[in-house]
């Protein structure tokens, strides 16, 4: 069961590591969608690069997290460091996906840019999901 809930999971981080990669180092694929939108269009805020590949890097660690966890690795800290990580990722995860905040999240109130529509298809649910089976990895033990 764990299997079917990682990898999911996974896919989700990974993807998302490797677009805050691509972008940190330039890429311009898929960067108007990437970023808050107020309701004229304009950038809520401009990401540096590294505050691009610092980004790219937490969702690395998440994943290896993620892994560790899930393939029972053995590693020099006890499975409960884990299991609270797993916990701590889930209260992300569900907060970033159930925001009430103007911009982002199921909750969200400008939703006619391209940020809050790629946000409602694809970002909300997927963290939203993603949350969900950080908590059930943690439960499941």
């Amino acid at each position: 069961m764990t299997e079917w809930i990682a990898l999911p999971i996974a896919a989700f981080l990974a993807a998302g590591a490797a677009f805050h990669f691509y972008w940190g180092f330039g890429g311009q694929y898929g960067r108007r969608v990437a970023v808050p939108q107020r309701v004229d269009g304009t950038p809520l805020f401009v990401p540096t690069k590294a505050a691009t590949l610092a980004v790219a890097l937490l969702l690395t660690l998440m994943l290896l997290a993620l892994a560790a966890y899930a393939m029972r690795l053995d590693l020099p800290l006890p499975r409960s460091a884990l299991r609270i990580v797993m916990l701590v990722l889930a209260v992300i995860f569900l907060a970033r996906g159930l925001s009430w905040l103007p911009y982002a999240g199921i909750f969200k109130t400008v939703r006619t840019t391209d940020f809050a529509r790629s946000d409602t298809l694809f970002y909300s649910p997927g963290c939203v999901l993603s949350g969900l089976g950080f908590l059930l990895l943690a439960w499941e033990g």
